[in-house]
């Protein structure tokens, strides 16, 4: 049966030390006193610690266990998650322990405490229960549980881990906007162009089960069983396919932590995402740097949905290059219809011509947003440390604007922003989008 190892402590180490140096010393100057003083001090060090290593027998990874109950799985960046877990043991003596939750970082405790100091005697469980804050998007895990046996008078501890982690996915508060839609995009760079296009020019292409989702007009109701629902799908004239492309690539780290240019791009994209699913288009989703990460289908079920939103919310930056013209042959040879591509994306190199020919030629339409290496961090107080900061900025951030300057000369539509206004950016070519579909 595996076993912690017992671990001495500063202070039992320098008592051990210190009885065989007396008895060195006692030795070396014939002295009893010095010989009886050792020998009194290493056996009641050592049998201290031999009894500890006794008792504490049970403080092992097979003989504790941990159970977790119905916990927050996922919630929204500055949301509130819960935890609580139940620690039981095996038989034997009782010690006074830590236990411990390891959480990580960007999930803050701010109500209860995952950390508690008792004397954990036999047949009592021992409960840990705390609420957290998630102070950043990401996929993360709680545990493992540390239990740690201490020595009465501090000479030896034990350590225990035990597993049985917990994932929880923080996700931006864009992944949770379902009502009110319109008016978030009704901004006032946007005037009043986005409109509820569906129903408007539809027809019928299939039947399909009934998702919580549907409107109930649609619910065919002479196929429908009372186990089982069916709802008229429909093609509409006005439909857009959307495809999100995010450059994971060291480059878009720029900016403070929590919000820097790929959080600002998640949660742009996400918006989209939240308001093409209501209207009824499908999506695609592509995570790339110097290669694929993530690629989710066209697609506008709920699960779908889920899953993009779970993608977006563990999405980051890989420390590699990105590759442009690989990312968008991808999505070329990936989308059958036409679609509006949205790619964010630091812009490392120019679109390569040869493909965005391709996908205009296939009836795509791009459009390209690139963070401000400069204005993705807030004006410094100091005029000398700002200006340099932007002398240091300024070799990148010529590159890039040259590449911007390169793309819209050839007809992508490019946008670049700092720490606020991609969302308004976003939004307002989205709503041009859905507007030129419902003239059309």
């Amino acid at each position: 049966m595996p076993r912690a190892r017992v671990v001495l402590t500063p202070r039992g180490w320098g008592l051990l030390a210190g009885g065989f140096l007396a008895l060195l010393l006692g030795a070396l100057a014939v002295s009893p006193l010095i010989l009886l003083i050792g020998v009194v001090v290493s056996v009641f060090a050592g049998g201290e610690v031999v009894v500890f290593a006794f008792a504490t027998r049970w403080v092992a990874p097979d003989a504790l266990s941990v159970r977790r109950y119905e916990n927050s799985s996922q919630l929204a960046v500055d949301g509130l998650g819960t935890m609580a877990l139940e620690i039981e043991r095996g038989p034997g003596p009782g010690a006074y322990v830590e236990v411990f939750d390891r959480t990580p970082e960007p999930l803050r405790p701010v109500v209860g405490t995952p950390r508690l100091a008792t004397w954990w005697a036999s047949g009592r469980p021992v409960r840990l229960a705390y609420a957290y804050r998630a102070d950043r998007r990401g996929a993360y895990e709680i545990g493992p549980v540390i239990v740690v046996a201490h020595d009465p008078i501090g000479l030896a501890f034990r350590i225990a881990t035990l597993e049985g982690r917990w994932p929880v996915e923080a996700v931006p508060q864009a992944a949770y906007w379902r009502a009110d839609l319109t008016e978030r995009l009704r901004s006032a760079p946007l005037g009043q162009v986005l409109v509820d296009l569906r129903g408007r020019g539809s027809e019928f292409r299939s039947l399909r089960e009934y998702e919580a989702s549907d409107d109930f007009r649609t619910i065919v109701w002479k196929r429908s069983t009372f186990e089982r629902l069916y709802v008229r799908e429909s093609e509409s004239e006005n439909r857009n396919e959307i495809a999100l492309l995010l450059d994971t690539s060291r480059a878009m780290a720029v900016g403070l932590p929590g919000g820097d240019a790929l959080d600002q791009a998640v949660d742009a994209a996400l918006l989209i995402a939240r308001y093409a699913f209501s209207q009824g288009d499908h999506v695609a989703l592509l995570l790339h740097s110097d290669q694929p990460q993530v690629f989710l289908p066209l697609g506008r079920r709920i699960d779908h949905s889920v899953s993009i939103d779970r993608a977006l919310a563990a999405a980051t930056c890989t420390g590699t290059t990105f590759r442009f013209g690989s990312a968008l042959q991808l999505l070329g040879d990936r989308l059958s219809r036409p679609t509006a591509i949205f790619a964010f994306t630091a812009l490392g190199s120019e679109p390569p011509i040869e493909v965005v020919a391709r996908l205009r030629s296939a009836g795509h339409r791009l459009f390209v947003f690139v963070p401000d290496p400069i204005a993705q961090f807030p004006p410094l107080p100091d005029p000398f440390q700002a200006s340099v900061v932007e002398f240091s900025s300024v070799p990148e951030r010529a590159r890039q604007m040259r590449a911007v300057e390169i793309a819209r000369a050839r007809g992508i539509p490019t946008s670049t922003y700092g720490r606020a206004g991609l969302p308004d950016l976003v939004a307002s070519q989205f709503a041009q989008l859905r507007a030129g579909a419902a003239g059309g």
